[in-house]
């Protein structure tokens, strides 16, 4: 295995994907080095056999619950509809964990199975609010990627290089997350929105301490680029200042990696202190399609697995609790938009 490395990214090359060991070091390699470029690919299914080599599958214990009914009800059809267009875009990976196809195309019924419309992407992470080990993505292209970019930011060198007065913050400061109705991303069908909305930030007031950290020590940001409400013990206003005087520090290009895809490429991405964004919209969206693998890192760093809580409105919540809190929010929500229509119709007759 060859590597090579840059400022805002790692290269490899020379490296056999089918062989076991290899994976292995390359998961390693990820787990420090955050934006690792592979420019060889794999069938989808030896992308995910690598990376449960690195830990667990990892989906959002939220959709975890609604696929396994833990969570159901007419407020949840709508969210458990649209999960199941996506994990059923290929067939073979319907019922595995951490696997899915990213593109536009529509099922037989007409619904997109992307999470996302094929528009560009604001920077984010996966499960931006909520406080985990971490995790990392591997995002492959399939086939008709010419032509579409991938920026990705790593923090790690902006965190090091950080003022005392800055880093002292950084080390501080909780980030307290609000659904900001998906601002990321532009043109979203309602299904794809109320998706976005419980994979970020399912209650106000969920908690994220702004320090992060990848396996290997790697300290970084988790810096609050969509849903952010204010830094906890601080206003909005203040915060909204001081939130924008970070990214001026982060925003840099020595800090940026943009990926112009061929097919039958991938690139691994931590999303503890890493961010990503798709700054081009893809005109042919229906036939742009990549496989994206989400994946703990805890078979080769023990320990290093899903946390138990979940941080919200200053307090550790065990994930049945919050699960219980994010119910009852929605059924009221549910409920109380169809009283509305339903005044608004006898209204209208």
């Amino acid at each position: 295995m060859k590597i090579t490395s840059y400022s805002n990214r790692t290269e490899v090359t020379e490296i056999d994907l089918q062989d076991d060991d290899q994976c292995r070091d390359l998961g390693r390699l990820v787990a420090s080095k955050c934006v690792v470029v592979v420019k060889q690919g794999v069938t989808e299914q030896r992308l995910f056999d690598i990376q449960n080599l690195w830990g667990q599958p990892c989906t959002a214990f939220i959709f975890r619950a609604l696929m396994s009914r833990k969570m159901s009800g007419r407020h949840w059809r709508n969210i458990q509809l649209h999960l199941g267009y996506t994990t059923k875009a290929t067939d073979h990976f319907a019922n595995r964990l951490g696997i899915a196809r990213v593109s536009f195309e529509k099922n037989s019924k007409g619904k997109p199975t992307g999470f996302f419309t094929n528009g560009s992407l604001d920077w984010h992470c996966d499960q931006q609010s909520f406080d985990d080990k971490q995790r990392v993505v591997g995002l492959m292209s399939l086939w008709d990627t010419a032509g579409s970019r991938t920026s990705f930011l790593c923090t790690a060198n902006a965190y090091a290089s950080l003022p005392m007065e800055d880093k002292t913050m950084v080390d501080e400061l909780i980030t307290v997350s609000e659904w900001d109705g998906g601002k990321m991303s532009k043109d979203l069908i309602s299904s794809q929105r109320d998706v976005l909305h419980y994979g970020t930030a399912p209650l106000s007031d969920m908690d994220c301490p702004l320090l992060a950290e990848t396996v290997t020590g790697v300290k970084g940001i988790k810096f609050p680029s969509h849903s952010f409400k204010k830094f906890r013990g601080m206003s909005r206003e203040d915060s909204l200042k001081y939130r924008q005087h970070l990214w001026n520090l982060i925003n840099k290009p020595e800090h940026i990696y943009h990926h112009d895809w061929v097919d039958g490429e991938i690139v691994f991405m931590d999303q503890n202190i890493t961010m990503h964004a798709r700054p081009t919209d893809v005109k042919e969206g229906n036939t742009r399609t990549m496989c994206r693998m989400n994946s703990y890192m805890d078979v080769l760093f023990p320990g290093q697995g899903p946390v138990d809580y979940v941080l919200h409105d200053g307090k550790r919540v065990d994930k049945d609790a919050f699960l219980k809190l994010v119910d009852s929010a929605r059924k009221e929500e549910f409920y109380a938009a169809n009283a509305l229509m339903s005044e608004a119709a006898i209204k209208s007759a």
